[in-house]
């Protein structure tokens, strides 16, 4: 367990600052919210800096329900400023919800992607999703508060930056760098650098940063009920029992996850709903957790973010080795997201977990939901129910689902999202925002946000996981001596990770540190209880809701 957590910051912090690269930057037409020059109405004024998707909005509520008049809104603004909307739509979704009678409580927590696009023959610029929904707050405001940008969204694990390019970020001030990292300006940079997101590599700071990813060793025995070694027939293998009724569902929706002894059983993957895929579906050439080279292939280089999935997996089975891992990708190798894709994945969870309270051939539900990624906000402290990000958790938590999200690496106190929302009123589960230790379990790492919003800590700093064995990139040690009459020698080659496991540094890794303490004391305490219940449907959310927030309770208490 942590030590007791560290009083919560006073004052304003340092500006957070973030850079993503261009493969983000072009897949999610990706603009960044200057506040020295956006577009503002009366009331504007504490503006911060944001990433968001300049030709998409999100919009409350089924397409076919209460979304339908924001939309309307919005298309007649659009259409005048030269502009065609679509509403994406999923008719399967939609006539999964309707035929098992989910359409009014899933309308009040999901979104509706609304994207833009010029009309024919009309010489305009790019679509600017910020300047759309500020017009429909001037003209609409009722309709606009329905409304809100896509975000931006990025891994809490530092990357390696080797590789980046040019990208798009913003810091505590307004200009253009390029070099090395990243300066202190809003705009463009080109160089080799990578920030603010929840993993952590190749960044150092005065007094001791985070760890560069690496690989390393295990000497010791995998975790209990863990099998370490060959692959069994079926999957399964160790002592491990597969038929735990108190085994906890962690949820991880990141990257992936690779291949590692440690994951031959006890694992949920390529998730559906009623045949639904839910989350990234990858070839192999693309897929971030099986080669890791997806965004360089010209030099071969790992993405910055490879084997996140894989590492955060490792962590949550070291501190509950009988969980259920159900792995969700949402991320690429870049480590970067929208809002959008993550509130369309999590809304099909959501409707996953209703059906799986109501019968247990659809489930099993998931217990405990870990995001190792986020975002800051355009307005922080200033809202408690936008829709997008904040309904859709709001929601999952109302079924009896403990959200666990990283505070986020930027070295201050400013609010990151979703871990930001655990200062939120409307949570019947308490969300648990989630901080990084030094390896002395004392002292916050010098990279962590903080804040009074971050209401744990827990080790993310110099942790060792595991990693994808199928690693190995086109770095090379630097000194190689084949064998001759002494054997073969050298150093170490620094991306060959077929050991399975890797030095990394981060608020990614703290959280799914307290997600598996919280699964290890549901399976300890109290879960095979909850799940030896006949009740069905609210009755069962109910009483995994009073379960889970009395779990955490003693967690909070047990950090204080």
């Amino acid at each position: 367990m942590a030590a007791s957590a560290p009083p919560p910051s006073s004052g304003p912090g340092p500006a957070p600052w973030v850079a993503i690269p261009r493969s983000a930057a072009r897949r999610l037409d990706v603009r960044v919210l200057d506040p020295a020059k956006a577009v503002r109405l009366d009331g504007d004024d504490a503006l911060a800096p944001t990433l968001y998707a300049g030709n998409q909005l999100l919009v409350r509520g089924l397409a076919t329900r209460s979304a339908q008049g924001p939309i309307s809104a919005l298309t007649a603004i659009a259409e005048r400023l030269g502009y065609s909307v679509q509403a994406h739509r999923d008719e399967r979704f939609e006539a999964l919800v309707e035929q098992n009678e989910l359409g009014e409580v899933v309308d009040l927590a999901v979104s509706t992607t609304v994207r833009f696009r010029p009309l024919p023959d009309r010489p305009v610029v790019a679509p600017d999703a910020w300047l759309i929904l500020q017009t429909l707050r001037a003209q609409d405001p009722e309709s606009a508060k329905a409304v809100s940008l896509s975000h931006i969204v990025t891994a809490s694990g530092y990357g390696s930056g080797v590789g980046y390019g040019s990208g798009v970020g913003y810091g505590s001030g307004v200009g253009y760098g390029s070099g090395v990292g990243y300066g202190s300006g809003v705009g463009y940079g080109s160089g080799v650098g990578y920030g603010s997101g929840v993993g952590d590599e190749d960044v150092q700071m005065p007094g001791g940063g985070p760890s560069p990813r690496c690989p390393v060793a295990w000497a010791g025995a995998a975790p209990r009920g863990v099998v370490r070694g060959e692959k069994h027939e079926g999957g399964g293998g160790g002592d491990r029992d597969s038929d735990d009724a108190a085994a906890p569902v962690v949820a991880l929706l990141d990257t992936g996850l690779g291949e590692h002894p440690w994951f031959t059983d006890g694992i949920i993957r390529d998730v559906t709903v009623d045949g639904i895929p839910i989350g990234l579906r990858f070839n192999p050439d693309d897929d971030p957790e099986l080669s890791g080279c997806t965004l360089d292939r010209v030099n071969g280089l790992l993405d910055p973010l490879a084997g996140h999935g894989t590492f955060i997996a490792g962590v949550v089975r070291q501190h509950c080795p009988q969980a259920t891992l159900l792995v969700v990708p949402v991320m690429f190798g870049d480590g970067v997201t929208d809002e959008a894709y993550l509130v369309e994945t999590l809304g099909l969870l959501y409707v996953r977990q209703l059906l799986a309270l109501s019968d247990r051939d659809k489930g099993p539900a998931i217990d405990v939901l870990s995001l190792s990624l986020g975002y800051y906000h355009e307005t922080p402290g200033a809202f408690d129910d936008e829709p997008a990000f904040f309904g859709i958790l709001r929601a999952l938590a109302g079924t009896g689902v403990a959200v666990v999200a990283a505070a986020g690496n930027g070295g201050t106190n400013h609010e990151f999202y979703p871990a930001a929302f655990a200062v939120s009123e409307g949570f019947e589960v308490p969300l648990a925002s989630v901080g990084t230790y030094n390896p002395d379990g004392r002292t916050v790492s010098v990279y962590s946000n903080t804040g009074h919003w971050v209401r744990a800590y827990r080790c993310g700093t110099a942790v060792v996981s595991t990693m994808p064995v199928t690693f190995n990139g086109s770095l090379r040690p630097v000194l190689h001596q084949p064998a001759g009459a002494d054997p073969a020698r050298g150093s170490c080659d620094p991306d060959d990770f077929s050991s399975g496991f890797a030095l990394w540094s981060g608020t990614s890794f703290a959280a799914p540190a307290y997600a598996g303490d919280l699964a290890s004391h549901l399976h300890r305490e109290c879960w095979a209880e909850v799940r030896g219940l006949t009740v069905r449907g609210a009755e069962l959310a109910k009483a995994r809701v009073d379960a889970l927030a009395k779990a955490v309770a003693r967690l909070d208490e047990d950090e204080r």
